[in-house]
């Protein structure tokens, strides 16, 4: 009796699956595409048993409208004898204007494939997405399906504005800031901060983001914003310019500065003069009587002494030799010219260099001694 009811109950075991030895679908479980014009082919394979049939609009590639709901909405059917259709639906209508529908292929005598290219990607399609296929043996239907997950990726852009120092005006020692902002694409990358000081072609690399980005709803965006701070400037950052670059894994042709960026205006860095240099022409430990001499002194200053407008400028002062006072003499812009001097023209030669920014003066000195003889010794 427990033999006869074992039996019983095995013989339909053997009848379900016979009756389940059927067609296929297969399709690629993951797919990755660019967003924008870099087309993707969404390829569903399926292969009939040999009384097995499929019939024109019984193949369908599908898209989960809503991820993770399980609810799948037809995009378009297609024919292996008439031509293949978009859904007239919104979805379908959508995917129509940037999307064609190659013929049914045949791979083998029973096995062919239907084709879904997408020319324009967009972020919307990252999803799930179905082939769905209606198999007849006569008597019977059937569906079999396969998905495919699209992920959809998105390189890093421009920042959206150049980064400006705050404070913008900006004395030698100051503590400043640069700030950025920027999509740096999906998945997301960073920002990466450079600085090209005066005369450097190759920027040196001074910091990147450490911050997580926020995701723009449904643009595949991710926005950042980078600040590079407390950066003690000194004189040597005149005139420099500081970039910011994104970057994520997308953008691989190019050295990480020269991926997108954007270039700050050229940073104006205010410093008080340094001590003056100075030349002679000639230059002798003692002079005769009648010679000519020039005396040039120069000082690093920003603004530049050079500019002579009474308030950045140099004057020469000279003290004779023996005496307490300083006269005050006529020069151009540091270049004192001595023409036919005199033994009484021996003595101290002063330049000092003046500057002014920001309401505060400046100044710096240094001298040279000029001996002067008369006759031959």
């Amino acid at each position: 009796m427990d033999f006869q009811r074992f039996f019983l109950t095995f013989i339909p075991i053997i009848l379900i699956l016979k009756c389940c030895d059927a067609g296929t679908v297969t399709t690629e479980s993951f797919l990755k595409a660019r967003m924008g014009w870099h087309p993707i082919n969404f390829k569903c394979t399926y292969t009939l048993e040999s009384d097995e049939s499929v019939s024109d609009g019984d193949i369908s590639w599908q898209i989960e409208r809503v991820k993770g709901s399980g609810n799948f909405e037809t995009i378009a059917t297609y024919s292996p004898t008439k031509p293949n259709q978009f859904a007239k639906t919104p979805i379908g209508s959508a995917f129509k204007t940037r999307s064609i529908l190659p013929d049914v292929v045949a791979e083998g005598s029973d096995t062919f494939s239907a084709v879904f290219r997408v020319y324009e990607v967009r972020c919307e399609d990252e999803g799930n997405f179905r082939c769905l296929v209606v198999f007849s043996n006569g008597t019977d239907t059937y569906n079999e399906t396969s998905e495919s997950s699209l992920l959809v990726t998105a390189p890093a852009e421009k920042p959206y504005s150049p980064p400006e120092p705050n404070p913008d005006n900006i004395e030698e020692g100051m503590k400043v800031q640069f700030s950025c902002t920027a999509n740096v694409g999906k998945p997301p990358g960073n920002i990466k901060w450079w600085r090209f000081r005066k005369g450097q072609s190759v920027p040196e690399f001074m910091g990147e983001s450490n911050t997580t980005p926020l995701m723009q709803t449904d643009t595949c965006a991710y926005n950042l914003t980078s600040s590079i701070s407390a950066l003690t400037m000194s004189r040597n950052d005149d005139q420099s310019v500081w970039r910011c670059s994104v970057n994520n894994n997308l953008l691989t042709a190019y050295p990480d500065y020269e991926k997108p960026h954007e270039d700050s205006k050229k940073i104006r860095v205010y410093y008080a003069v340094s001590t003056p240099s100075i030349e002679i022409t000639p230059n002798y430990s003692k002079y005769q009587e009648g010679s000519n001499i020039t005396i040039y002194c120069s000082a690093d200053g920003n603004p530049s002494p050079l500019i002579d407008n009474h308030i950045n400028y140099y004057i020469w002062t000279f003290k004779p030799r023996g005496k307490s006072d300083d006269v005050i003499l006529t020069s151009n812009n540091g270049l004192l010219a001595l023409q036919n001097i005199q033994e009484k023209d021996s003595g101290r030669y002063t330049c000092t260099a003046h500057n002014s920014f920001n309401g505060k003066n400046f100044s710096s000195s240094n001298h040279v001694e000029i001996n002067i003889h008369a006759g031959n010794n």
